[in-house]
């Protein structure tokens, strides 16, 4: 029986009313009911027109397996309908699957495929809102802009079936549009590719190894990896997974890239200078014959090792990196170069223990690389060395000290020069000291002579200072005497470069200069005090001859033991006083001594003696003769003469004195020098260190004006060297001068030498 309501029809043998039919009629979505089978039993209309524009053959009731090929197409239909089965197969009841598609239409249908308990199947088909015009338009623009890129965009879905795939991608995969067929997988499409000689298979691979291969890349969401094809074309392929399980396929064209690529690697191989391309792991993607020639590898040889094998491979072969040669493994410091590098870009030299020099350079690149630039500049260090060693040789021979400091004062050269001036055993300065410290132990050892009233750590702030202001002409004197004058100056790299002049030589010769300008002065002085002198004794010596005879006349006269007494006193001082102006008049006449053997100890006490009368009540005397002294050779009157005037001097200068006056004479025998010694102490004020040459020199005093001459010293002087001693002045343990004289022993009587 057929019952038909409308556009709704049945098939015989159901039982149903036209009421029934009329109601489905007027869903407002799309019903179907399909016989176990698979037959469709009956339809209404929104479930017809929904697939009237199928591509499919016209029937008129299609089977459920037809209308799921119309709604999803002939793959993902068939796939759907297997699901179904199985599931009824399992004895599922109620909704076996909710399905849309969007095909990039205006349309957007859902169907809903219920099992019922009679084994058919009812389908319902709902046509979800249509896209606005301007959804439309908008669809239609994107659908447009992805057909339309310059590369190849394909979308597939979870079970790898293909979608969609634009112009762009069916160019570079189907260029005779007849593989890429919406609902085929990509597992068929690439067998048929490889079925038509589009995808070649690589050598030793078989077919199944090539699509298992493609079809991992999928799955893997892999990135640019190569996609076989038989133009030559070089094809990059991406996979991009989506949210909903499926995936994006796409597809660049980087032939010119590979071959502006392939120039570039063409030139890079020509390049006299090492060049290598580096990524942002630190392994090399291109390199050239130069730069794996240090390594003494080939350029794949090279790029195929991993950065970390690459370096511990070359630390060996390593002397030092930039300059230096760091603690243990050099491969540890040329890593950490390395890395410097990267974040800098500072270029640092290596040099291989076969002598090679080499300058590395890197620039950052695109994506985080480097480009390594490798420069051979063994030829240029070489030439370097060679000007280097020139300059150091005439450096070393200089008779100037250089002295070459980093900015932080590191002492990194020195020549020849400087290390003869520094040159102590026991404060020896070496290359790498510090130059504070190296002074501070230099300072604490008594190395320098510290100018008066200056402290060490003073003296040590001003060299500190001197060096510090790139000063000039500073002098410098050491404990030994030598003098210099050291300069700074800055370098190019901010260090400092120290010049010491050695003047000590000169200073000498200028001193002796100095002596003896002072010695033809003082000759001239003696000269024209001389003719004085001579005048003024040849005055003197007439009334002295009367004063000497009427002293005789009396002393015969008088009867008194008093009387004859100081008499005979007045009868000594007269003849001395003879004595003295011949004394004068030999001086000005530059006359020898005559020496003869004399008791030191009795010279000391005669000179007392005589000064005695001169000295103050409150002057203490203390007397240390040496017994057992030999005698000495000279002339008694005038060593008398040279005791008598520096008691008197010292008598003299103790006088604003707070301390009491004490005078202390001394003798006793040296031996070794074969002289006899003569020591003078006072408790005065002394005598300072700069005026101790001085004090000897003719009309030189330190009195007031009317209180002294400034000969008794010089006359002094005059005696004791010639006398063939010497005199000297330093500080007595009294607190004030200390005058010591040395004068010959006299021959003895078994040396053929005694004079008569």
């Amino acid at each position: 029986m057929k019952i038909t309501a409308g556009s709704f029809h049945a098939s015989d043998g159901m039982d149903c009313t036209a009421a029934m039919y009329e109601a489905i009629e007027h869903l407002e979505h799309g019903f179907a009911l399909f016989d176990p089978k698979g037959a469709e039993v009956l339809a209404n209309t929104r479930f017809s027109d929904a697939f009237r524009k199928s591509t499919l053959a016209e029937v008129d009731r299609p089977p459920l397996a037809e209308r799921l090929r119309q709604a999803f197409g002939r793959a993902d239909g068939d796939v759907l309908l297997a699901s179904v089965q199985a599931a009824r197969a399992q004895g599922q009841i109620g909704l076996l699957e909710e399905r849309r598609t969007d095909r990039l239409s205006a349309h957007v249908q859902e169907l809903k495929i219920y099992s019922n308990r009679d084994g058919s199947i009812t389908v319902i088909q709902q046509a979800l809102a249509l896209a606005p015009p301007q959804s439309r338009t908008t669809r239609e623009l994107f659908g447009d802009a992805v057909d339309n890129v310059n590369f190849g965009v394909a979308l597939i879905d979870e079970h790898h079936r293909l979608v969609f795939a634009n112009k762009k991608f069916r160019a570079n995969c189907d260029p005779n549009d007849e593989l890429l067929v919406a609902g085929h997988t990509m597992r068929q499409v690439h067998a048929d590719a490889v079925r038509t000689g589009l995808f070649p298979v690589p050598p030793g691979w078989s077919t199944e190894q090539l699509l298992d291969l493609l079809d991992h890349l999928i799955d893997t969401n892999a990135r640019d990896f190569p996609v076989p094809n038989n133009h030559g074309a070089a094809l990059v392929g991406n996979v991009y997974g989506t949210e909903f399980g499926g995936r994006i396929l796409t597809i660049q064209d980087l032939t010119q890239d590979r071959q502006a690529e392939k120039l570039m690697v063409n030139a890079m191989s020509r390049l006299p200078v090492g060049v290598a391309i580096e990524d942002a792991e630190g392994n090399f993607t291109h390199c050239n014959t130069a730069f794996a020639a240090p390594y003494g590898l080939t350029p794949d040889e090279l790029i195929a090792m991993p950065g970390d094998e690459r370096i511990a491979y070359l630390g060996p072969q390593l002397a030092s990196i930039d300059n230096s040669r760091p603690e243990g493994d050099l491969g540890v410091a040329f890593r950490t170069a390395i890395q410097n590098q990267r974040e800098t870009s500072a270029p640092f030299e290596v040099r291989f223990k076969s002598g090679q020099h080499f300058l590395v350079e890197r620039a950052k690149t695109e994506n985080n690389g480097r480009v390594v630039v490798v420069t051979d500049i063994t030829a240029l260090k070489d030439a370097e060395t060679r000007n280097l060693a020139a300059v150091t040789d005439a450096v070393q021979t200089l008779d100037i000290g250089i002295v070459h400091f980093d900015k932080n004062l590191r002492i990194t050269y020195g020549n020849q020069k400087w290390a003869e001036i520094f040159s102590s055993s026991e404060v020896p300065v070496r290359i790498g000291d510090h130059a504070i410290d190296a002074i501070r132990r230099q300072v604490e050892a008594g190395f320098y002579q510290l100018p008066d009233g200056v402290s060490g750590d003073v003296f040590i702030e001003r060299l500190t200072s001197f060096i510090g202001n790139y000063a000039k002409n500073e002098p410098l004197v050491f404990s030994d005497g030598r003098y210099f004058l050291a300069s700074c100056h800055k370098t190019r790299l901010n260090g400092f470069l120290i010049s010491f002049i050695d003047l000590t030589e000169q200073r000498a010769i200028e001193k002796e200069l100095a002596r003896q300008r002072e010695i033809t002065r003082q000759k001239e002085r003696l000269s024209a005090l001389g003719e004085l002198v001579a005048g003024v004794a040849h005055e003197l010596k007439n009334p002295l001859s009367i004063i000497l005879g009427y002293a005789q006349m009396l002393e015969d006269q008088a009867g008194d033991t008093v009387l004859r007494r100081r008499v005979d006193r007045i009868s000594e001082a007269a003849e001395r006083s003879t004595r003295i102006v011949e004394m004068f008049l030999d001086m000005a006449q530059d006359r020898a001594f005559d020496k003869e053997p004399c008791d030191l100890n009795a010279i000391v006490a005669s000179a007392l003696d005589i000064a005695a009368s001169n000295l103050s009540e409150q002057t203490s005397i203390q007397t240390e003769y040496d017994e057992m002294l030999s005698p000495i050779a000279g002339d008694a009157d005038q060593l008398i003469q040279v005791i008598y005037n520096i008691i008197v001097n010292a008598h003299q200068a103790m006088q604003p004195c707070d301390r009491k006056p004490m005078i202390r004479l001394k003798t006793f025998e040296n031996e070794a020098a074969q002289t006899a010694v003569v020591e003078v102490s006072d408790s005065g004020p002394g005598i300072p260190e700069a005026l101790r040459e001085r004090v000897f020199e003719p009309l030189f005093s330190t009195k007031e004006v009317g209180e002294g001459t400034g000969m008794g010293l010089a006359l002094s002087h005059r005696i004791v060297t010639g006398h063939n001693g010497s005199i000297t002045i330093g500080q007595s343990d009294l607190g004030g001068a200390l005058f010591e004289i040395h004068l010959p022993l006299a021959p003895r009587a078994n040396d053929a030498n005694t004079p008569c």
